[in-house]
């Protein structure tokens, strides 16, 4: 279809728009640049976002959504059967939607079919990952569908708002936890959604240490529900006063590093997000492709080091015993990038 074709979709009133974009945290951030520009194009409209429940925290009520649901609930299994009978529950759901949006892989159409058998408006899929061999920067794939659409979009890096709460916790955690008077706080997430994709963790270690002694700033370590074993790996190696955000609501996790100097992590859906708050971020990348799937920001920098084998598949990454992709970039790169951003 033409872009003047898929314009003429959007004819008024639309009042109810759904935006179903699962997957992890990472995955939803990328996609906030669309998502802000349909928020604009249909300032009047009622936004619901369906995704998972990690990503849903960070835009409910703040800017990008009026509502959200989860993309796993046992309901919406159903929508993915052919020939499936849908409830009149489903029906009245989704049919009451004037549009549609469905960032979700479905080359069979069969979830597209049976949301436009609910009576919905306007149901369009677009498939959230770029073809294959397509190098286009996974935001820049979002935006192409904003083209596709004749939406207008202003702003290629992601945002994330934060509210009063939020804010007011960082403040009175941080009012706790903080040792002495030191000036500059520096976070880092020496985790990811894989162990394959993690700097290592002595590396992490020594970097503190030198944090400590050479910059004499505070720490903040971040770990979310995967990072368990590293961060205990971590507490042992590095022996330091340092302050822990142990799975933290994202929300809150946000406006912690928000007020931090510098955020330092892998290749993972908080250095997506530190990156979309606009702080310095040095983000370490091995065995993905940065180019498509890096954190895009103002004040980002990626350290990445191809290899012979980089980037790799998913399937090849999970049976690599030794990242030297990631072995590859050393402390002094770190200590290196970091000094370039002038704290």
């Amino acid at each position: 279809m033409t872009n003047a074709t898929y314009s003429s979709l959007f004819e008024p009133p639309i009042k109810h728009i759904l935006i179903i974009r699962p997957g992890a945290l990472g995955d939803g951030i990328v996609t906030l640049p669309a998502m802000l520009a349909i928020r604009e194009y249909f300032p009047n409209a009622h936004i619901e976002i369906m995704g998972s429940a990690h990503f849903l925290e960070v835009v409910r009520e703040r800017f990008y959504a009026d509502s959200v649901s989860r993309f796993d609930h046992v309901d919406v299994a159903a929508l993915f059967m052919e020939n499936t009978r849908i409830s009149p529950s489903l029906l009245k759901r989704f049919g009451e939607k004037d549009v549609i949006v469905l960032f979700v892989p479905d080359q069979e159409q069969i979830l597209t079919n049976n949301l436009k058998a609910t009576g919905a408006g306007y149901v369009i899929q677009y498939d959230p990952f770029p073809s294959s061999g397509n190098s286009m920067h996974i935001i820049d794939h979002f935006l192409h569908f904003l083209d596709l659409m004749g939406i207008p979009f202003f702003y290629k890096t992601p945002k994330i708002f934060l509210n009063e709460e939020d804010a007011f916790f960082a403040d009175n955690f941080l009012h706790e936890k903080t040792i002495g008077s030191k000036k500059t706080l520096i976070a880092i997430h020496p985790g990811s959604g894989g162990r394959q994709k993690c700097w290592p963790v002595e590396r992490y270690a020594a970097l503190m240490k030198w944090f400590d002694r050479e910059m004499d700033a505070e720490i903040l370590v971040i770990s979310g529900p995967a990072d368990d074993h590293i961060v205990k790996e971590l507490k042992v190696k590095a022996r330091g006063n340092f302050i822990y955000a142990d799975q933290l609501p994202l929300p809150k996790l946000a406006a912690l590093i928000k007020r931090c100097n510098l955020f330092i992590g892998n290749d993972s859906g908080i250095s997506h997000m530190a990156a979309a708050l606009g702080i310095k971020t040095v983000a370490i990348f091995g065995p993905t492709d940065p180019g498509v799937w890096g954190p895009r920001g103002d004040s980002v920098k990626i350290l990445y080091k191809q290899v012979f084998c980089s980037p790799c598949a998913p399937e090849k990454r999970r049976n690599c015993e030794v990242q030297i992709c990631l072995a590859s970039i050393t402390i002094d790169d770190v200590i290196r990038a970091v000094e370039c951003s002038k704290l």
